[in-house]
């Protein structure tokens, strides 16, 4: 079946009658009428019904259009496919980032770097640490900048420093009236919006209570759990109730309206960042020069380093 066959067949499924299809085609309807009689005679059968009040499919005409919008799907995933090499990245690095810490710092880092080495080509890929750990496991990425990573085999962590999370909620009571610092107990009969429930981010927050208090967030007035820190902000600010988000994250929201933060009488939350990279795999020199970079160029002011810090995380 030719491409401009199931183009013709496509829009008479659709036409009311002849005339508009032959509009829609920019065909003359005699013009179109050969073209419908020059794909019956290949099929051998009737495929359209003329009548006074327009067209219809015949029985095969409805399973060769049928063929037909399989094939034009098929052409579209061959497109796409084909788009894909045409924009192929031709990356000497290959960078994982946690969707936290590891895009608020390392999209910045390619700039300086890039200015310094103007020939690197850094491919960051975003993700979850589960997915991206898999990935420097299996050699996909040179290493990564992940939250939360605990030790396991195949995986060298190196701690860069600690960053907390803070307390959001609706600018509206009881939020907005019950003085700070907020006592546990009415922390959690407040309605609680979670993050995606096996990331790095909420075992902080579930540990953290499960240790100083013998409590999971779990058993608790828990009203969402969204996988995305826009969609828990977004919650927030709607009302559904409170959140933890990492401070790089929050600090993006700090001047949003319906949004306030809060303390809360605990400890505060602290999680490690890490640079990240796979314990076998040798790395590139580009990927060793521009890892070098990164854990010279961070921010000074952007981690703790405390003892309190590392205590506490």
């Amino acid at each position: 079946m030719l491409f401009d066959d199931i183009e013709v067949l496509l829009v008479l499924s659709r036409a009311k009658s002849l005339s508009q299809a032959a509009n829609q085609l920019y065909m003359s309807r005699p013009g179109l009428s050969q073209k419908i009689a020059s794909i019956e005679k290949r099929f051998g059968t009737s495929l359209v019904v003329r009548t006074s009040s327009g067209i219809s499919l015949t029985q095969a005409g409805k399973a060769v259009v049928k063929f037909a919008q399989n094939v034009a799907d098929m052409e579209r995933v061959l497109a796409s496919q084909i788009a894909a090499i045409d924009e192929h990245f031709p990356a000497n690095v290959t960078v994982g980032m946690s969707f936290a810490d590891g895009v608020t710092l390392l999209p910045a880092l390619v700039a300086q770097y890039m200015n310094e080495v103007p020939s690197a080509r850094v491919h960051l890929d975003a993700g979850y640490e589960p997915d991206l750990v898999k990935k420097l496991k299996d050699g996909e990425l040179d290493f990564a900048i992940l939250e939360n990573q605990p030790i396991e085999p195949g995986i060298v962590n190196e701690v860069l420093g600690f960053k907390r999370l803070v307390f959001l909620a609706p600018d509206k009571p009881p939020y907005n009236t019950t003085p700070n610092p907020v006592p546990v107990e009415t922390l959690l009969k407040w309605p609680m919006i979670v993050y995606e429930w096996h990331s790095g981010r909420h075992m902080v927050g579930n540990r953290h209570f499960r240790e100083r208090y013998g409590i999971s967030l779990r058993e608790h007035n828990m009203v969402g759990c969204f996988d995305t820190h826009e969609a828990m902000v977004e919650g927030v600010k709607a009302g559904l109730g409170w959140a933890t988000l990492p401070e790089c994250i929050a600090n993006r929201y700090r001047n949003e309206p319906h949004i306030i933060r809060f303390r809360v009488a605990t400890d505060p939350m602290w999680y490690p960042v890490s640079l990240t990279w796979p314990s076998e795999a040798p790395r590139s020199n580009e990927a060793r020069a521009f890892a070098d970079f990164v854990r010279a160029n961070i921010p000074e002011s952007y981690f703790s380093r405390t003892a309190e810090a590392e205590l506490n995380s």
